[in-house]
C-alpha cells in the first residue's frame, strides 16, 4: 500500500471513530516498533477516540517501523505524515546519538577477565569428581523420595564444551563445565532447586543473539537509568548490563541465571546471578557457585525441606536457601510523611518516592546514605538541600515552590527534573553541576533558559516544543545533545521542522507527507 493509501485510510478509521462525537478535528497517531502498535486518538478538545483497533493492526503491522499522524478536519480534509526519525509521540523523542547510554549502561565491547579467556583445557579434575559427586547423591536423594531415577539428558564432551566456548569467547567456570559434563539437561528435575540449566546449545544460541551478555536494565535514553547496588553489596559490578553475565538456566518460568565471569575484586568469578520478570531492580545475588548451589540443594532435601505434593511429577523442589529472595528494601515509598521510623535498614535504601509531602526541606532525609534516585511528587513546597546523599544520581521534584540552592556542587547527581513550579526558575545553581547529563524543564518558565549551552557534561534535555523554538530562535543549537524530550503535544510535522533546525548540517530526516479529503460517507 502506498502513503496516500494508508494517510486515506487512517483519515477515514478516525473519522469513524468520531461518529458520534461532536468535534471539529481530530487526530490519530500510531508508533509501529516493528514488533508492536502504540496508538492515540483523540479530538483537539481532548476526548479520547476508539478507532477499529484490529484494521489499524492490519494496516501497519506489516509496514516498517515508524510514527504515522494523521490529522482530520470535520469538513473531511486531512494531512498525513510519516517518519522514523521521531523515537515516540506525546511527548517526542528526538534522538541525535544511538551509541549515547547514561553511567553504568555500557556499551558491548567490556573486557573479559584473563581468567576465562578459551583455553582448550580439560575440566579441572578436582572439581569435576566434587560436580559428579554431588550430582550422584542428588540423584540417590531423588531416586528414595520418588521411587525412580531422574531423566537427566547425557553430558557433553570436553571437544563440545571447547567449542561452545570458543564461539561465546569465553571459559565458562569449572563447576559448569562439569554440570554439563554430567548431564545436558536435568530436565527440571531440582539438581539447582526451582532453576535448571539450559542446553549447551541454547546457552550458545542466547548468548550469540543480539546484544552479547545478559539484563540490559534500563538502557533506552527515555528511561530513568539509575543503576541500583545488588546486595550483598561489594559482589557484582553496578552495570545495567555486562557482555560477561552469561545466561545458562531459568526457572522456564520468566526468571533466568547468570553466571558472572566479570564480578568486583569482593565478588567471585562464577558467582550465580539472577534477573527477570521478578527481580525488579538490581540484578540479584543468588549464590557464589553452581557448587554452592547444589550442595544447597542436597542439604535442604536431607533435612526434608522439599515440596513432594504431587509424587508423580518429575520435579522435586528442595527449599534451598538460595530461594529465599530479600525484601525489597532497595526502593521505598513514604505518602504524606517524612518520617523514616517506619523503614528498616534506611542506610540500604536506594530509591525513595516521597508523595504529598506538603513543604519539606529534603536534608531531613539525610539517614537514608545509599539513595541514588528520589521521586518527589505534589509537594507545597522543597528546600532541595541534597548535600546529605553523597551517592545520589538522580532528582525528580514535583512541587509549586523550590529552593535550589543546595543543588549547587553536587558530585554525583547527573540527573534532575523540576516540574509544577509556579516560580520562574533560578538557574544559576544548575551550572554548578558538574556532571549534569540529564535536565528536565519543561512548561516551567525559566527567564535565563539560554545558559543550558553553559552546561558542559549536558547530553540530554526536556524542554516543551515553545522552550526549543525559543533556544532556536536564540541562536542555541545544543550540538552536544545525545537526544531531546519534546512535551507540549505539537503535532509531528512540527517536531520533524524541529529536528531539521537543531540539527541543519546532519542529515535530513525521512518524511512522508500526503493529503487530500474524504467524501461523505
Amino acid at each position: 500500500m502506498n502513503p496516500g493509501d494508508i494517510g486515506r485510510e487512517m483519515a477515514r478509521l478516525l473519522r469513524d471513530s468520531t461518529r458520534s462525537v461532536e468535534f471539529t478535528s481530530a487526530v490519530l497517531r500510531i508508533h509501529n516498533t516493528g514488533g508492536g502498535l502504540s496508538i492515540q486518538a483523540e479530538t483537539m478538545s481532548g476526548r479520547y477516540l476508539h478507532p477499529d483497533m484490529t484494521a489499524l493492526a492490519d494496516l501497519f503491522l506489516p509496514s516498517p517501523p515508524s510514527i504515522y499522524e494523521v490529522r482530520l478536519s470535520h469538513t473531511g480534509e486531512y494531512a498525513f505524515i510519516a517518519t522514523p526519525d521521531v523515537g515516540t509521540t506525546s511527548p517526542a523523542w528526538l534522538v541525535f546519538d544511538d551509541g549515547f547510554r547514561y553511567p553504568g549502561h555500557p556499551l558491548p565491547g567490556l573486557p573479559l577477565p584473563v581468567r576465562s579467556r578459551p583455553t582448550g583445557a580439560p575440566t579441572d579434575p578436582a572439581v569435576l569428581a566434587r560436580i559428579t559427586t554431588l550430582a550422584a547423591e542428588f540423584a540417590g536423594l531423588y531416586e528414595k523420595i520418588k521411587g525412580h531415577a531422574p531423566d537427566w539428558k547425557p553430558g557433553h564432551t570436553e571437544a563440545e564444551l571447547a567449542e561452545a566456548e570458543e564461539r561465546i569467547g569465553a571459559r565458562l567456570p569449572e563447576d559448569l563445565r562439569a554440570l554439563f559434563r554430567v548431564t545436558g539437561w536435568d530436565n527440571e528435575s531440582g539438581l539447582l532447586g526451582r532453576y535448571a540449566h539450559d542446553p549447551l546449545p541454547l546457552l550458545v544460541e542466547s548468548y550469540l543473539d543480539g546484544v552479547p551478555g545478559s539484563y540490559g536494565w534500563e538502557d533506552p535514553v527515555h528511561k530513568e537509568g539509575v543503576v541500583f547496588e545488588t546486595q550483598p553489596a561489594g559482589r557484582v559490578k553496578r552495570l545495567s548490563r555486562n557482555d560477561w553475565w552469561i545466561t545458562f538456566g531459568s526457572d522456564h518460568a520468566g526468571d533466568f541465571l547468570a553466571v558472572d565471569l566479570d564480578p568486583t575484586e569482593k565478588g567471585t568469578s562464577g558467582q550465580i546471578l539472577e534477573y527477570g520478570r521478578n527481580v525488579w531492580g538490581p540484578i540479584r545475588y543468588v549464590a557464589a557457585s553452581i557448587t554452592e548451589m547444589m550442595e544447597e540443594v542436597i542439604r535442604a532435601l536431607k533435612a526434608g525441606e522439599y515440596d513432594n505434593d504431587e509424587p508423580e511429577s518429575p520435579y522435586l523442589i528442595a527449599g534451598a536457601a538460595f530461594h529465599d529472595e530479600p525484601a525489597r528494601g532497595h526502593d521505598q515509598v513514604l505518602t504524606e510523611t517524612t518520617d523514616l521510623g517506619d523503614v528498616d535498614d534506611p542506610e540500604l535504601v536506594q530509591e525513595l518516592y516521597l508523595n504529598d509531602p506538603g513543604s519539606v526541606d529534603l536534608a531531613i532525609l539525610n539517614p537514608l546514605s545509599s539513595l541514588r534516585h528520589l521521586r518527589v511528587n505534589r509537594a507545597e513546597s522543597v528546600v532541595a538541600d541534597l548535600s546529605g546523599f553523597p551517592v545520589l544520581e538522580a532528582a525528580a521534584i514535583e512541587t509549586s515552590k523550590v529552593d535550589l540552592t543546595g543543588l549547587a556542587g553536587h558530585p554525583t547527581l547527573w540527573s534532575l527534573s523540576l516540574a509544577g513550579v509556579t516560580h520562574p526558575i533560578d538557574f544559576g545553581p544548575l551550572t554548578g553541576l558538574p556532571g549534569l547529563i540529564r535536565l528536565g524543564l519543561a512548561g516551567l518558565d525559566v527567564p535565563e533558559l539560554e545558559r543550558v549551552g553553559e552546561l558542559p557534561s549536558l547530553r540530554v534535555l526536556t524542554l516543551d516544543d515553545g522552550q526549543v523554538r525559543r533556544l532556536l530562535d536564540a541562536g542555541v543549537t545544543l550540538p552536544s545533545l545525545a537526544a531531546i524530550e519534546i512535551t507540549g503535544g505539537a503535532p509531528l510535522a512540527e517536531i520533524v521542522r524541529l529536528r531539521r533546525r537543531l540539527r541543519p548540517d546532519g542529515p535530513a530526516p525521512e518524511v512522508i507527507e500526503a493529503s487530500g479529503t474524504l467524501t461523505a460517507p
